[in-house]
């Protein structure tokens, strides 16, 4: 496959910078990395315990709480010969600072994936990425749909973390005070964002961040039918982008742009201004998933905020978003301590540990939730019907940003045309 000239100068960009990295013992802090080491610094031989070195961006202490790193501690306790180095990457840089450590040669063990798109981003630099975990005994707690995304040719390489869903979050207390029912259908939907604007309240906070508007239209490609087959034929030019399916999902989310249902400024908007709008009683839904349950009810505790499903034209099908998938380097000089660590930190404890700060659902069998949110949300992801979260479904990360970032022009006003040609070009560009 010939790349092109802008793609070499990024490769060799993540060359040089991993150059840089090889040999070094360790690694100070950047702008975009800071170690929390365990354990003395250097590699003394004689030191009675190993150091596995987890790289992940879900270490920043501000979004995470203490959940991971007093899980890491509660790790080290029960297995006192084994320290965990811990490196944690900003999202922003996270796909590069990844690449960089996987070309570069640079000590990491495991790390952590946020997509099953991300997942084979990083599997498609090279063979035998990831260390094979299939057989191993902890999986068996694991639902088998969770699984599917980290499994190839009946292989597994990742152990998925708690899950979420995506859509819309909503103001159950204002649609109460309203006489509001959670719409099933589109006419529904488009019904109660009339009766909400003509009241003087944003029907949909919607912002202007890149990642946000995804979780609308992409819900609206599964209630039409798009899901990983599809996203195959997609890819393999069997289906083209301009097919109805990808059209009329994104012409729905610019229908609630043209009518007035979000934002008249949504533009400049950033996503914590439009939770901002909800916790302010301003607007009655956002475009979010479920993980921005517990900020948005932090800004404002007399309001209740619960979930609901982008309605579709016809069916409405649930969206399962993992969170996070963690996997281990195959070239890791400790694969079994590697995998005692990712059992640990995937175990049902843990996640249920995680479920109720983050009002999420474990990804293992058996769990148990008392939180009715998170009770609802668990009974839309473990629907017979529920189905990965579309964009996710796309084969690459770099190619699933390409398509957001056309469709955020197409609601920004680009005309239809140009940008299905766009994304058609980008589509056609991953078979060269």
């Amino acid at each position: 496959m010939r790349m092109k000239s802008r793609e070499w100068m990024q490769m060799i960009m993540i060359l040089l910078i991993a150059l840089s990295l090889i040999g070094c013992n360790n690694i100070s802090i950047t702008n975009d990395t800071f170690l929390v080491n365990k354990g003395d610094e250097g590699s003394n031989l004689e030191k009675p315990y190993i150091t596995l070195r987890y790289s992940s961006y879900l270490l920043d202490t501000a979004q995470a709480g203490k959940a991971y790193f007093d899980a890491i501690k509660e790790f080290e306790v029960q297995n006192p010969g084994i320290k965990i180095e811990a490196d944690f990457i900003q999202n922003a840089n996270y796909t590069a600072g990844i690449k960089i450590r996987l070309l570069g040669g640079v000590r990491m063990d495991i790390f952590d994936t946020w997509s099953p798109s991300l997942f084979e981003e990083f599997r498609a630099l090279g063979d035998h990425m990831y260390l094979d975990l299939t057989g191993s005994e902890f999986l068996n707690e694991f639902l088998p749909t969770s699984l599917k995304p980290v499994t190839i040719d009946g292989k597994v390489y990742g152990a998925p973390e708690v899950m979420h869903s995506d859509g819309l979050l909503y103001n159950k207390t204002m649609f109460e005070q309203l006489g509001l029912t959670v719409p099933q259908t589109w006419t529904e939907f488009i019904d109660v964002c009339e009766r909400l604007k003509r009241v003087g309240i944003i029907p949909v906070a919607m912002d202007a961040e890149w990642s946000t508007a995804q979780f609308f239209w992409g819900s609206m490609m599964s209630n039409n039918g798009a899901d990983g087959e599809w996203t195959k034929k997609l890819e393999s030019g069997e289906v083209k982008i301009s097919d109805p399916i990808f059209v009329d999902a994104i012409k729905k989310h610019k229908e609630i742009i043209d009518r007035g249902y979000v934002p008249k400024d949504w533009m400049s908007i950033k996503h914590e201004q439009a939770k901002d709008l909800v916790g302010q009683g301003k607007s009655a839904m956002i475009i979010t998933g479920t993980w921005d349950i517990p900020s948005i009810m932090e800004r404002n505790s007399a309001y209740d905020i619960d979930f609901m499903m982008v309605p579709g034209e016809k069916r409405t099908v649930p969206n399962i978003n993992v969170g996070t998938y963690r996997v281990i380097n195959a070239k890791t000089e400790y694969p079994e301590e590697a995998k005692r660590f990712v059992a640990f930190m995937n175990s049902k404890a843990n996640q249920q540990k995680l479920a109720v700060g983050a009002l999420a659902v474990p990804s293992i069998m058996d769990f148990q939730i008392a939180n009715p949110v998170v009770a609802k949300i668990a009974a839309v992801v473990t629907r017979a019907d529920a189905t990965l979260y579309w964009p996710h479904t796309v084969s690459r990360e770099s190619l699933q940003v390409k398509i957001q970032e056309a469709v955020n022009r197409y609601l920004a006003g680009q005309s239809l045309e140009e940008t299905l040609g766009e994304i058609q070009k980008a589509v056609d560009s991953t078979r060269k």
